[in-house]
């Protein structure tokens, strides 16, 4: 594993990718390696008044492959941080300490695997996803994510056509409010089931699961593939306690 330890990071830009969501970008130091699904400290030059603190943990978005930049993707609530964030000026410098995390892609272990996110938990797979499309990896992976509505799914496009183009990889999203939505939704409907999860993969033998998304998505999808009868150590979690 790759050592963690402390680096001073410039701001590069900022882009809205989704209702009250956004990609930040950051100048990548040269010496900054990191494994697909690894998050770093973040912490900006502010004191925080909301009891919050001047740190987040936030996974890294972007792929290894991406040697320049690093970015993050996070929902902007009105908390001391965000708005901080939000108002970083090009070449504003801040401070990061990282790679941390165990919730990667080992791309040595050839066996299918299955992604489950709850909304911006598809952070780590977005890192996991293109980073295997761009090094042309076989390894057979799904991509299960739900989002309230349409207008706060991040990554859509991308990665839809990411699995059009490569074999291996499918891409599943799925929206549980599509009333609340003035897009038309023509997708799956509903949040991630086991009917849901074998409509795609019909054969779930020997695959890795893993999930990520609030405390309670986290639980509640543990919950349901140990009742799949899908074996504990085949299950890797990682709950977003906060955005």
């Amino acid at each position: 594993m790759i050592d963690s330890k402390p680096y001073t990071i410039q701001f590069i830009s900022r882009a809205q990718v989704a209702k009250d969501t956004y990609t930040f970008y950051f100048k990548r130091p040269a010496d900054f390696e990191f494994i697909p699904g690894q998050y770093n400290r973040w912490t900006l030059p502010i004191t925080a008044t909301d009891g919050r603190g001047s740190s987040r943990f936030f996974t890294i978005s972007s792929s290894p492959l991406v040697k320049d930049k690093l970015t993050i993707t996070t929902k902007i609530i009105q908390s001391d941080f965000k708005k901080a964030l939000l108002n970083l000026k090009e070449n504003d410098e801040i401070k990061i300490f990282g790679p941390m995390g165990n919730f990667i892609l080992e791309e040595t272990n050839t066996k299918p695997k299955i992604f489950i996110a709850g909304g911006i938990g598809i952070t780590p797979y977005h890192s996991m996803i293109t980073y295997a499309a761009e090094k042309n990896l076989m390894i057979p992976l799904t991509l299960f994510v739900s989002f309230s509505t349409p207008e706060e799914m991040v990554f859509f496009d991308e990665l839809k056509k990411i699995g059009e183009e490569h074999n291996n990889i499918k891409i599943v999203y799925t929206v549980t409010k599509p009333e609340n939505s003035q897009i038309p939704w023509i997708g799956e409907i509903g949040r991630i089931s086991e009917m849901l999860i074998k409509k795609y993969v019909p054969d779930i033998v020997d695959t890795l699961f893993y999930v990520v998304g609030p405390p309670p998505m986290e639980e509640a999808t543990t919950k349901m593939l140990k009742d799949m009868k899908i074996e504990e150590e085949n299950i890797l979690t990682e709950a977003f306690t906060g955005y």
